[in-house]
């Protein structure tokens, strides 16, 4: 068996079952003692931070700068520590050592079950000290790596402890250097996983053949329930992948692939695969220049299945046609518990960002003005059956056309705020009541500002009148003749 590294030298010598002559101290089992000792022995400053969390059941160490040898001393004194569950070490600069001590503390602690250890340049040794400890560890749970620039050289000792560990749920890779030939090593290793649920490989560089040995994994893994891969390089030729693995995959319910260059071709690959799957309920494509063509093929993709399992779709900072809108306003028919985000019509979601401070009664009240309407006439242009009622999709589908840019949030303030009832429609005493509310406040909000004009009007004279009197005092002491 590999031995594992010392954690400090004469760490015996510290232990309370020392059997020198010296007077033995007081059997502490906070651990508060012992580190203080390992510190002196290590020539550092105790972390005050530590002392003060000890004992605790979740401990956050983010952001000290606290470096290998005061990774020494914690991990000494965390090795037999039975309180602590939660423990972040994040952006400490541990560097390979100080990660290597904290992953062979782990081996021993058998109570710790989330650990954060992003941003410490872990390395390769930091890589294969915590394959050993996912590969030992069957209490912890979550493992968070982020951003510690792991590359290729790296991947060996993380596919092995992917492809092995049996109580791992939840691993973060985000934010590392993986590339193509790390996704071709990953790829294999997460098929054989049998364990983890939640993997995030997010901000890496994974595209071509790697892409699609990861996409392909998901063919045989039947455990991954949420998989991140956002801000990778995955293209159309990974999204079609993924349109394979969906047709087979039973387990995957949240996957994103926002940011990853899969254009209208990629989206309807992706979209045979959803046509016939019935687990996955979140997808994000946000970011993606899917077209109209491609959101439309994954919006039908979805409509046609009735097996679909879909609740969210993320199209963020897509614009969309009144046709998809249409076609959405079909599905939230069917299904009024979907959500699909999106950048409205020709992009009037970012547009609508300019307008978001003011109250959505408000503008659509200005739009009428504008355009020369009745309050009357402008509901029954969007009331389409003529029922006297609208629902929230007619109600965007029609402020759409009429190119009032309001944010979904916005409109679903609006919803709520008209839907007196609660009857998940808007009917036209109640918009009337919206928009007599809104007049009302366009009113105090136009008095207001007549009021603010005047205050501000009547300041700057005070002031032109206050400036004038100084120059006039001010000449009058130039010329001889102070004044009185």
């Amino acid at each position: 068996m590999e031995e594992k590294s010392s954690l400090a030298a004469n760490e015996d010598d510290l232990s309370p079952d020392n059997e020198s002559g010296e007077e033995k101290e007081p059997y502490d089992p906070t651990g508060r003692s012992f580190y203080k000792k390992m510190c002196k022995q290590l020539r550092i400053t105790p972390a005050n931070i530590f002392l003060e969390k000890l004992g605790m059941a979740e401990m956050s160490l983010a952001h000290y700068g606290l470096g290998p040898k005061q990774a020494k001393a914690i991990a000494s004194t965390l090795e037999s520590n039975t309180a602590l569950l939660n423990f972040d070490l994040s952006e400490n600069n541990l560097q390979e050592d100080g990660c290597a001590v904290i992953c062979e503390m782990m081996e021993d602690n058998c109570y710790i079950t989330q650990l954060n250890l992003s941003r410490n340049a872990m390395g390769l040794v930091g890589s294969m000290a915590a394959e050993r400890m996912i590969r030992s560890n069957n209490t912890l749970l979550k493992l968070i790596c982020s951003g510690n620039k792991f590359t290729e050289h790296c991947t060996i000792p993380w596919a092995e402890a992917i492809k092995h560990t049996l109580y791992l749920k939840s691993l973060d890779l985000s934010h590392n250097e993986f590339g193509e030939a790390g996704g071709l090593i990953l790829g294999p290793a997460i098929g054989e996983n049998e364990a983890m649920e939640e993997l995030s490989l997010r901000w890496n560089h994974i595209r071509l053949d790697g892409a699609i040995a990861i996409a392909y994994a998901m063919t045989s893994n039947q455990m991954l329930k949420s998989f991140d891969l956002a801000w990778n390089g995955f293209a159309d030729i990974g999204a079609a992948a993924f349109g394979e693995a969906l047709k087979v995959n039973s387990s995957l319910q949240e996957l994103d692939l926002s940011n990853n260059r899969i254009t209208e071709e990629g989206a309807k690959m992706l979209a045979r695969g959803l046509a016939v799957n019935d687990c996955l309920q979140i997808l994000r494509l946000g970011n993606n220049p899917l077209g109209r063509g491609g959101v439309s093929a994954i919006l039908q993709a979805v409509k046609g299945n009735a097996n679909s399992a879909m609740e969210e779709m993320h199209f963020d900072n897509i614009p969309v046609t009144l046709e998809l809108l249409t076609l959405l306003g079909q599905m939230l028919n069917k299904n009024p518990n979907l959500k699909v985000k999106h950048a409205g019509l020709g992009g009037t979601e970012a547009r609508a960002e300019n307008e978001k401070q003011k109250e959505p009664m408000v503008l659509i009240r200005q739009y009428i003005d504008r355009a020369n309407l009745r309050l009357v006439d402008f509901f029954n242009s969007i009331d389409k059956d003529k029922s006297m009622k609208v629902t929230r999709t007619e109600l965007e589908i029609g402020l759409a056309k009429a190119k009032v840019a309001m944010t979904r949030d916005q409109i679903s303030s609006l919803v709520t705020q008209l839907d007196k009832d609660g009857d998940g429609e808007i009917d036209y005493s109640e918009f009337v009541c919206g928009a007599q509310s809104a007049a009302a406040l366009e009113r105090e909000s136009k008095k207001k500002k007549v009021a603010d004009d005047k205050r501000r009007k009547e300041e700057k004279e005070r002031r032109s009148q206050m400036f004038k009197h100084m120059k006039e005092a001010g000449d009058d002491g130039a010329d001889g003749n102070p004044a009185n």
